[in-house]
């Protein structure tokens, strides 16, 4: 979709956004989301295809399913980081109103995986990102 449609208006079909209708349906964007988030090479190199089509709804959920793929593809969404560093946000935990129980998992999680990675063109990356997440797990 993306070669034939271009960024923008692949994510306005799959989000169901229809010009000056002011109503909003993610439907398959969600799914593109879900794949995101699930960690997989795939999907992650999808992100810089879709970020320039996104709009201010649909590119804040980006960062947060980046978060979401870190602890089960770190070496994958620290590539991703080190091609685009916009995205090192996904290592500050941006998720929306979470619960101190998820927070606690997800740290306990993400921090080991980062930590594990060792791919020598990664291991600058990696310090921001731990830096972030450190950062990110002491804040209130």
């Amino acid at each position: 979709m993306i070669d034939r449609y271009g960024a923008r208006q692949t994510v306005q079909r799959l989000s169901n956004v229809v010009p000056n209708d002011t109503h909003t349906d993610f439907g398959d964007f969600d799914k593109v989301l879900d794949g995101i988030a699930s960690g997989d090479a795939h999907w992650l190199r999808l992100v810089p295809r879709l970020a320039p089509g996104t709009d201010a709804g649909t590119g804040e959920s980006l960062p947060i399913v980046i978060a979401e793929a870190l602890p089960k593809n770190p070496v994958g969404v620290l590539r991703l980081i080190k091609r685009d560093a916009s995205w090192i946000d996904a290592c500050g935990y941006p998720m929306i109103e979470p619960t101190r129980k998820e927070m606690r998992a997800y740290f306990k999680a993400a921090i080991p995986a980062v930590n594990s990675v060792h791919d020598p063109a990664l291991q600058s990356v990696k310090r921001i990102c731990l830096s972030e997440l450190l950062k990110a797990q002491h804040t209130p």
